[in-house]
């Protein structure tokens, strides 16, 4: 099992939750006299690949990762991003090298870089992102999504979803390469999950 902690970090048990040992080696902590600390890390997301379950992705408040290890050893994959922080983090429901983030600017500033409201994918692990960004608000997107904000489902091709906290909620039914807006007067989305039916 994994468990993941703002300000505390990411911990595995092997033992069905009797002990637990940090797993945050090469995870930073701007914060922290210690850049790279055992503990300590904000972690505000922690995903694991449905079809590859040694394969966990992060969006910590400084930076995105990911590991192939099963959390042994991680890599920051924030390179090609707008920024190092942001909240939600989504994979693909069948391919392992397929993530979806939503920067946001600074702690101190929780809005998409440049009011321009843009999700990013990676279609090889985080190796490389691509912008994501027709159908979204292109102006004045001054809004914020929060870490359980962000979803897919199993269709195919998947739908990806996400909900800010201004209460508006976009969909993708091709997996991000167009988007639109579902809903748009609900109080803050905290929490996005979903479940096709049919």
């Amino acid at each position: 099992m994994h468990v993941a902690i703002s300000a505390a970090g990411t911990f595995q048990a092997t033992d069905g939750g009797d002990t637990w040992a940090p797993i945050n080696r090469g995870v930073r902590a701007e914060f922290l006299l210690e850049r790279y600390p055992e503990v300590g890390q904000c972690v505000h997301k922690l995903v694991m690949a449905p079809t590859d379950l040694s394969r966990l992705y992060q969006q910590t408040h400084c930076g995105t990762y990911r590991s192939r290890d099963g959390g042994e050893a991680w890599e920051e994959i924030t390179e090609g991003l707008p920024a190092d922080f942001g909240f939600p983090i989504a994979v693909h429901p069948r391919d392992p090298q397929t993530i979806y983030v939503l920067p946001l600017r600074r702690p101190d500033n929780r809005t998409p870089p440049d009011g321009v409201l843009r999700v990013y994918r990676s279609c090889d692990g985080g190796d490389s992102w691509e912008v994501l960004s027709r159908g979204l608000p292109q102006e004045n997107a001054f809004m914020g999504a929060y870490r359980e904000g962000m979803a897919t489902d199993d269709r195919s091709p998947a739908g990806i979803y996400f909900g800010t906290n201004t209460g508006n909620v976009y969909f993708s039914g091709n997996e991000g390469d167009t988007w639109r807006l579902m809903v748009d007067n609900l109080p803050p989305v905290s929490s996005l999950s979903v479940s096709p039916i049919g």
